[in-house]
């Protein structure tokens, strides 16, 4: 593990989004993890235990540098690491607190000095503290965030106390990590996994029509942006576990299902690329490790009228076993050999609409006399994709969230779509030989009539 400060491999993850920094540094690409501390809060704790996390994991401390003209990382060295961790006072919950979090969610990180985590602290009354932690994707996927929440409090509980911490030893780096995938990437693996994307997305179905947009005032309020949230009911969460237990499928894939479906549904088409990511480690020595490792995935389906619901998760699951077979492909390497014709106003390569599935996170709980909690505050940035779709799984139900571009994407369009998304694991579930489209073009005419289309 080298801390010189000389030169290591970049995942291509981490190229990729160091491409995307230098054509717009605006922080699309920040992540925000925000908790609630009720009770005392020890800054000298907290700042200590950010820095810990930050010379534990290598990725939070890498460098970006193109001196060589191609991107390098290189380690700021362990003891030279200091994580900033502004703080400021708010009145209590409203438009000023949300705002001065999404400022500090929001502004660009600089990828040639690092590091690529921050922190900010709002004192509200009664001693209550908000605590938001901002880290670059370029250091940062969706594992992390268990990792990092559990590391963070686990190092303040012990400062804050007075004790040492207890973390095991890491067994490997990022930087590992990165150097084993740029040697697999030569390898006769790395093709074959290549030639079968290309086989996969030869001749790409075009982007995907969502909705228009709805009227929107020509400066609207970056706060309240792009995000559309609705609940799936119980009932629609024991569906989806009944249709996992009879049609030989997981709760991923039935819920990419019912989005795929219903996308099919709204916009007509019969042929689409949904993006998913997929964040799994690649050996056991990586689990603990904070990193981006996740990896862009194309699901292409056919919704053809013809099948009925329960042969459409068949479909759905047969193509996400496949993606998941050959996932090891950077998703850039992709799209270079697919080669998509595309011009500057097109939306993202290959694909429009994402789709994930999210566990709820976890409440750090009791730490040194006080109580923390995951803050419900959202960090919204702009939109990557015209449409994403994130399910957040629990015991009983589920939460969806849209996250949309405005200017491509309705809103009230949203909630339709919600509402068929959340009906379609009862049909897998109770029945599944029954057409896919019953009744597709009068669906659509409704759902028309009821956005206000002519």
């Amino acid at each position: 593990m080298p801390d010189t400060g000389d030169p290591v491999a970049l995942s291509a993850t981490q190229e990729r989004l160091w491409v995307v920094d230098q054509l717009a540094p605006e922080g699309s690409y920040n992540v925000a993890l925000c908790f609630r501390l009720t009770g005392a809060l020890d800054d000298a704790a907290l700042h200590r235990a950010a820095q810990s996390v930050t010379r534990r994991h290598d990725a939070l401390r890498t460098r970006f540098d193109d001196t060589m003209g191609v991107p390098s990382g290189r380690l700021t060295p362990p003891e030279d690491v200091w994580v900033d961790v502004e703080r400021a006072e708010a009145d209590g919950r409203g438009r000023a607190l949300d705002r001065l979090l999404y400022e500090a969610a929001s502004r660009p990180f600089d990828l040639s000095t690092g590091p690529l985590l921050r922190l900010q602290v709002v004192n509200l009354p009664g001693a209550v503290h908000v605590v938001l932690v901002v880290v670059h994707h370029g250091a940062f996927d969706g594992l992390s965030g268990p990792i990092l929440t559990r590391e963070l409090w686990h190092l303040y509980d012990a400062y804050a106390s007075g004790k040492d911490p207890a973390l095991p030893e890491l067994s490997a780096a990022y930087s590992d990590f990165a150097q084993l995938q740029r040697d697999w990437l030569d390898g006769v693996d790395a093709a074959e996994q290549l030639a079968y994307w290309t086989r996969q997305l030869l001749d790409p179905p075009a982007p995907l029509n969502v909705s228009a947009p709805d009227i929107r005032p020509t400066c609207p309020d970056e706060l309240s942006r792009g995000v559309v949230e609705f609940d799936i009911s119980p009932e629609a969460a024991q569906a989806t576990a009944q249709a996992c237990a009879d049609l030989g499928a997981t709760p991923f894939m039935v819920l990419l299902a019912s989005f795929a479906a219903s996308l099919a549904r709204q916009t007509g088409a019969r042929e689409l690329i949904i993006g998913t990511p997929v964040t799994e480690r690649p050996a056991e020595e990586f689990e603990a490790v904070i990193g981006p490792f996740d990896n862009m995935l194309l699901v292409r389906l056919d919704a053809e009228p013809a099948l009925t619901a329960g042969q459409f998760v068949e479909q759905v699951s047969d193509v996400t076993v496949q993606a998941l077979l050959h996932k090891d492909i950077p998703f850039q390497h992709v799209v270079r050999s697919v080669a998509p014709a595309r011009d500057e106003s097109a939306a993202p390569a290959l694909c429009n609409v994402a789709f994930s599935v999210e566990e709820r996170p976890q409440d750090p709980g009791s730490v040194h006399g006080a109580v923390v909690n995951v803050d419900p505050w959202l960090f919204v940035p702009p939109a990557r994709f015209d449409l994403t779709l994130m399910v957040e799984l629990s015991e009983d139900c589920f939460k969806g969230r849209f996250y949309f571009d405005p200017e491509r994407v309705g809103e009230s369009a949203l909630r339709v779509l919600a509402e068929d998304l959340a009906a379609m694991p009862g049909l897998f579930a109770h029945e599944p030989d029954s057409p896919l489209f019953p009744a597709a073009r009068e669906w659509r005419s409704a759902s028309r009539e009821k956005k206000g289309y002519s």
